[in-house]
């Protein structure tokens, strides 16, 4: 699915109250003042469409309740746990698993691509993945050498066949979906672009349709119609499918963990934007939101 990204924490612990206090701990070291919620300057709407706007002023944090013991995590801005605070020598992520005592990710997923930042209790880190090289300089994540390119499993925490479990389910799901959605697809595009078929026809067009756009792109493409067929097949699929392994595995990683309700996918209520507007309900679901003004 093109143009999607999404940056999510995990904790290997249900106290948010220990959680709360070893961010708070962590930040006020490095000089960041716990706060409570500023005053809006901008128009709430305008928040929820450019949600960064007030990062220079407030860092905000959102724990939500997540599956298996696990606190999902979610910052504005959202990879600062990633970056080293001024004059350390390992990330904000590193520094919190010790302190909390217990394994920690980061999973981050890009346009293109993902990267996967794990630290254990000794805060010892691994980060795998890959990103644009927009985002990237001699092979780093921020401070930190990527360590793997193979970003769809765990090197140093253990819970990889837990996911590979989740995301072999995803998939098993995403492929019946597919070919629900395929057999429609065809026959609407039949009725639309042909004359009527008799059934047995209409079959055999379908069947061979199937097997050029999953084994033999080239030689759809050569087909009468193949161009237009492939590529308005193509557009739907990469909207309505996952498609990449980067987010299926995050997507996997989200439903096994990420609680009820889920937080892991904020959508088009970002964190800052819900802290203004949702605070009854996030309250009600067991989730915490803190403020912190940054260093200058």
């Amino acid at each position: 699915m093109s143009g999607f990204w999404n940056y999510t924490y995990c904790i290997h612990s249900d106290d948010l109250t220990l959680i709360e206090q070893t961010l708070t701990r962590l930040l006020e070291q490095e000089g960041c003042h716990r706060i409570t919620l500023p005053e809006l300057p901008v128009n709430v709407e305008e928040l929820r469409h450019n949600p960064w706007l007030l990062c220079d002023e407030v860092w905000t944090f959102g724990l939500f309740v997540g599956n298996q013991g696990w606190t999902i995590v979610k910052i504005l801005p959202e990879e600062i746990l990633c970056q080293r605070a001024i004059n350390a020598d390992h990330p904000r992520l590193s520094a919190l698993a010790r302190q909390i005592g217990c394994d920690t990710f980061y999973v981050g997923l890009y346009e293109y691509g993902g990267i996967l930042m794990e630290a254990d209790a000794t805060g010892d880190i691994f980060i795998s993945g890959s990103i644009s090289e927009e985002y990237l300089q001699s092979d780093k994540f921020f401070d930190e050498p990527i360590n793997s390119e193979k970003f769809e499993q765990f090197f140093l925490l253990d819970v990889s066949e837990e996911i590979h479990r989740a995301k072999q389910v995803l998939q098993e799901e995403e492929n019946r979906r597919f070919e629900q959605w395929e057999e429609q697809f065809l026959e609407d595009y039949a009725s639309s672009n042909f004359p009527p078929m008799t059934p047995s026809t209409l079959e055999q067009w379908k069947a061979q349709w199937k097997t050029f756009f999953k084994k033999d792109k080239y030689q759809l493409l050569k087909q009468k119609g193949g161009k237009r067929l492939y590529e308005t097949l193509a557009f739907e699929v990469s909207h309505l499918f996952i498609e990449s392994g980067f987010e299926m595995f995050e997507r996997a990683i989200g439903r096994l963990l990420g609680g009820t309700p889920s937080y892991w996918h904020l959508g088009g209520d970002p964190l800052v934007y819900r802290a203004y507007t949702q605070q009854e309900q996030l309250e009600a679901d067991g989730a915490r939101l803190l403020y912190f003004r940054p260093t200058q």
